[in-house]
């Protein structure tokens, strides 16, 4: 509904993004949309399809009174008759149609369809008299009967939405300017209907509508117009390695095909990958190559089968709810690919049908095979002892892979290069300096746990048994990790940064467009409310942003993302499950409620947000992190140094490459001095949580 769109009264092209602040989302959520402008152009509507196809789906008709411009002897010769002036108008509207360039063939099939249908009405305006329909309005109605009418200098065209300093000024029914906007609605009726005694409008020239319906019309009907648009928002962009990747894939070749690709998240780790497969298959002498792809996760088995099929592979999916569930068939299915002498084939398995079902089978198999494992800090205990020597080859990848244990990282790392050669490390300082990610500000915001027994003297309490039992003669580790969760769960789901956020969403100081969410897992100790739940209903109902939640119980998680790349939703909001798989580099900012101690984490979420983003011109990305502190006066109790020193362990990594580092650090070091904070003050050195 238009009132959840945060739209403005006043809109300026070189402040403002018109299409996807305004024009799109207000087309996304309409009934109805009218609009009268001096110049218009096909290409403006090519720059709204995003908007249009929801419209169209919510089975609007698209209303435009336009006027086509005359040179001065058209003008002098206006009495003869207004046959003469259509004519013109023809043939003015027709050359332009000429000129329109098939690199937006597939969003001009969509627009012609629309036409087809009378979905899409165009009615050309003039003055008999002479001079020019100059007016620049619109008038849009949301299926709640919300309406806004909006007028300005911007025309209908891309250079009046992107390219000219243009202004537009807007009426809103449910802020009191109901009776304005009657009135200027039932002067555009007035329009439409050729009633005005001083504007004249005719239908578009029907030997205009045969030239765009025969020059861009492909299909044969919306539906599948629409489906096509669909698929070339989708499809494969050709992409060229840079120079850090190819290192990569020259040291994976130069290991005998054996590596570990230690690589910041954003730095490309999949498509590097890819084009390391297809380097190996091409030094092969024709030989067949079996590619069996390990993921913890449905979204990056996702991301794997897209970024395969960029270079024309076509996957085969094995577990996941996205996938064929017969895994044995679509196994099968792969085997015999690869023993009818197909060059490449690639199987892409979640980890879990791997190791309970694939692993066996693939193992007993003598052919050539690379193992891929992504995101291999994700290797349980038991899953790293049964990766097999079968696999001749074998490549792991990870933003880092820190493990709970130096033994455990120890061991992958050495599983995958054979102990034979450092991995390949490509950090996150290396991807910033060099400009292949976007540079970054870093603000800690000060919370503080309240003093009560749900909270800080809950806290309290975990801390000294903590402490007992680091010390007891015999370690339970089991016991241990059991008090440090639920120590940690506490200052996760801290009262104080729920109210906090919502104080934010509220401030014009902050920004949630574009944004993720990070919160904490469960409810609010209080009132019982699941915290991810609290915190989308704030966004909607404080900010009037358009959240959405992407969750591991989410439906459909791809389409969340395309809808929020497309401008759909404004936030995100998470858990945990947007911590890996997910490439969104339209994504600039994020907010973070909760944190775990494993700074992989950390590193993870500021790769997600540094992505760099092309179509939007992203030059910074901001992270706003939620800081922990012990209540006001308990800085000498139990429990608030290690409190203190687990939450600034992490503000310091990612104040260390912030632009803002002087501020960040002056900040660090306050809080140092005064909690006495030591490298000893950390009593979870040997275990994280």
């Amino acid at each position: 509904m238009f009132p959840d769109i945060n739209i403005k009264r006043c809109y300026r092209t070189k402040h403002d993004d018109l299409k996807n602040d305004f024009f799109v989302p207000v087309l996304m959520n309409s009934v109805q949309y009218d609009r009268g402008t001096g110049f218009f152009s096909l290409d403006s509507l090519v720059e709204l399809t995003d908007g249009v196809i929801p419209y169209i789906k919510n089975g609007g008709v698209i209303r435009v009174i336009t006027s086509v411009e005359l040179d001065p002897k058209d003008l002098e010769v206006i009495q003869n008759g207004i046959e003469y002036k259509r004519a013109r108008i023809t043939e003015i509207l027709l050359k332009e149609i000429d000129s329109y360039l098939a690199k937006n063939e597939v969003q001009l099939d969509l627009i012609s369809n629309l036409i087809a249908v009378d979905r899409l009405q165009i009615k050309i305006g003039y003055l008999p008299l002479g001079g020019l329909y100059h007016e620049k309005i619109g008038y849009a109605r949301d299926s709640a009967g919300n309406e806004i009418w909006f007028s300005g200098s911007n025309n209908e065209t891309y250079y009046g939405l992107k390219k000219n300093a243009e202004s537009m000024m807007v009426l809103k029914s449910w802020q009191s300017d109901k009776t304005d906007i009657d009135e200027q609605k039932k002067y555009f009726e007035t329009l439409w209907n050729n009633e005005d005694s001083e504007v004249k409008v005719f239908d578009i020239p029907e030997a205009v509508k045969k030239k765009i319906l025969s020059k861009f019309q492909k299909n044969e009907d919306l539906i599948q117009a629409i489906k096509s648009y669909a698929d070339f928002l989708n499809r494969p962009k050709s992409k060229t390695l840079y120079p850090y990747q190819e290192q990569a894939i020259a040291e994976f070749v130069d290991n005998k095909y054996n590596h570990f690709f230690e690589m910041a998240t954003g730095t490309g780790k999949t498509f590097t990958a890819v084009k390391a497969v297809e380097k190996m298959s091409g030094n092969m002498g024709g030989k067949s190559l079996y590619v069996a792809v390990v993921v913890p996760q449905i979204d990056l088995q996702t991301q794997w089968e897209r970024t395969f099929k960029e270079i024309g592979l076509n996957p085969h999916l094995f577990g996941g709810t996205t996938s064929n569930k017969d895994w044995e068939k679509s196994f099968s299915d792969s085997v015999i690919e690869y023993y009818n002498g197909s060059k490449i084939v690639v199987s892409i398995c979640v980890y879990d049908t791997f190791f309970a079902k694939v692993n066996h089978s693939l193992s007993d198999l003598v052919i050539n095979k690379l193992l891929i494992v992504d995101e291999a800090h994700e290797l349980s205990r038991n899953q790293i002892s049964q990766l097999s020597n079968s696999f001749k080859f074998r490549l792991g990848l990870s933003a880092t892979p820190e493990r709970h244990s130096a033994e455990e990282t120890s061991a992958i790392l050495d599983y995958f290069t054979r102990g034979k050669k450092p991995s390949f490390k490509y950090s996150i300082d290396d991807a910033i300096h060099n400009g292949f990610l976007s540079k970054y500000e870093y603000h800690p915001i000060l919370v503080r746990l309240e003093n009560d027994d749900l909270e800080f003297k809950r806290y309290q309490k975990l801390t000294l048994q903590l402490a007992q039992l680091l010390n007891a003669e015999e370690i339970d580790q089991e016991k241990i990790q059991e008090v440090l969760n639920n120590r940690s769960l506490i200052v996760k789901k801290a009262r104080n940064k729920t109210e906090k956020i919502k104080s934010m969403i509220l401030s014009d100081e902050y920004d949630f467009r574009n944004a993720v969410i990070y919160c904490g897992q469960g409810k609010d100790i209080e009132t019982e409310e699941s915290i991810i739940d609290s915190v989308t209903k704030a966004l909607k109902d404080i900010g009037k942003y358009r959240p959405s939640q992407f969750t591991s119980k989410t439906n459909d998680r791809e389409s969340v993302l395309r809808e929020f790349e497309n401008g759909y939703y404004d936030t995100l909001v998470a858990i945990k499950c947007f911590d890996q798989g997910v490439d969104v580099p339209k994504l600039d900012k994020i907010y973070i409620m909760a944190s775990d101690t494993l700074m992989r984490q950390t590193i993870q979420r500021r790769g997600r947000v540094l992505r760099q983003c092309f179509e939007t011109g992203k030059e910074m990305a901001y992270i706003y992190d939620l800081l922990c502190l012990p209540p006001e006066g308990c800085g000498d109790a139990p429990g608030s140094q290690s409190l203190v020193a687990k939450e600034l362990k992490r503000a310091t990594e990612y104040g260390r490459l912030a632009e803002n580092k002087n501020s960040v650090t002056n900040l660090i070091n306050k809080l140092i001095s005064e909690y006495n904070i030591t490298e000893a003050s950390d009593d979870e050195t040997e275990i994280n949580n």
